[in-house]
């Protein structure tokens, strides 16, 4: 590799774009190196069967531009991740049409499923404030001094943030038997779905706001019941399987 492009590599992944998230540079470059050959590929084939290929190699050019726009936010890593499944799924399905030889898809092949694999561990789930952390009894009138004395008792513990949260022993225990239903409510609905939103459980669990709605699913997520994929308002869950 040449300084230049050494200089050059250094910077993209310290770019705002990327900085910190040298795993999604590496999928931009590999994504784009595929392209190159899936192009080369397709010049070297004979006029009547070029057509396909052709579509293929353009298909994957816009893969490297998916993931720069993944990286700013505005593409979701599913909508990444079924790019690459398609492409995949392409490959496979021109080697039996005859018109990429057996070797090469099989490369083909595996460098779209390792790519695959590596862009899917890079997607990591953003942590949030257990709905625990917001739970409040019910308060009934002349219980309200003995609940004030209550909360000041309160131990200090540390968010995912490293902020103090006060919790008392009482308001751990005090979950509502309206968030308990409402809990499974949502993880009903996400299980029984393939990627759901905020808003679309909000369309269905009614009566709560979606910051509520997210704290609930904060939970499931740490129970390891679902799991969340994408990142801020492209954020789907989805069950862990």
């Amino acid at each position: 590799m040449s300084d230049n492009k050494k200089n050059f590599h250094e910077f993209a992944v310290e770019s705002a774009l990327f900085k910190g998230r040298g795993d999604w540079y590496f999928c931009f470059l590999k994504s784009e190196k595929i392209a190159h050959v899936l192009i080369a590929l397709s010049n070297s084939v004979s006029e009547g069967r070029r057509g396909e290929l052709v579509e293929l190699s353009r298909s994957a050019g816009m893969l490297p531009r998916q993931i720069a726009y993944f990286a700013l936010g505005n593409v979701s890593a599913e909508s990444v991740l079924a790019d690459l499944l398609v492409l995949l799924s392409s490959i496979r399905l021109l080697q039996t049409n005859g018109v990429i030889v057996k070797e090469n898809a099989q490369i083909l092949a595996q460098e779209y499923e390792a790519l695959i694999e590596k862009f899917a561990a890079s997607v990591r789930l953003s942590p949030f404030a257990s709905a625990q952390d917001f739970a409040v009894p019910q308060v009934e009138q002349g219980q309200s001094n003995a609940l004030g004395a209550g909360l000041l008792q309160a131990e200090p513990i540390k968010d995912s943030k490293g902020h103090n949260v006060f919790k008392s022993q009482d308001t751990q225990k005090l979950v509502s038997k309206g968030q308990q239903e409402r809990t499974e409510r949502i993880r009903d609905f996400v299980l029984k779905n393939k990627g759901v939103s905020i808003k679309d459980i909000a369309r269905v669990v009614q009566g709560c706001s979606e910051k509520t709605i997210q704290r609930e699913l904060a939970v499931l997520v740490q129970q390891k019941v679902i799991q969340k994929v994408g990142e801020r308002r492209w954020s789907l869950y989805v069950p862990i399987l």
